[in-house]
């Protein structure tokens, strides 16, 4: 009875810890997207620099999610299904904390240009 029990929390813990492997690889390939479009007007070939961070965020993320498919912690669809449903989840926390921060900026500088023509 005590050995069912352990392996099905185990079974949890696994399923959970890929989703979170997945979310870390969303924030790991959407993160570096944000940082690479932040820093095109700073590189004097851009395209030259989009498709590098766009090659070494897709090897990062194909390979490790290979490498987990490789491993015998779930079965593969359920690898797939949960790194899948990681990413995207990552992407779009991303995507609301980014409008939030770009809202807030635009905020404050609306705030800051209307203090300075008051003033």
């Amino acid at each position: 009875v005590l050995t069912a029990d352990f392996h099905k929390i185990m079974s949890i813990l696994n399923l959970l810890g890929l989703f979170l492997v997945g979310l870390g690889l969303g924030y790991l390939y959407f993160g570096g997207l944000w940082f690479s479009l932040r820093r095109i007007p700073h590189w004097r070939r851009p395209f030259l620099g989009m498709g590098l961070s766009w090659l070494t965020r897709l090897t990062a993320l194909l390979g490790l999610g290979g490498l987990l498919l490789r491993s015998p912690i779930a079965p593969p669809l359920q690898t797939v299904l949960l790194l899948s449903f990681g990413v995207w989840c990552s992407r779009n926390l991303l995507i609301t904390t980014l409008i939030g921060t770009l809202s807030s900026s635009a905020a404050q500088k609306k705030q800051s240009v209307a203090l300075t023509e008051n003033a």
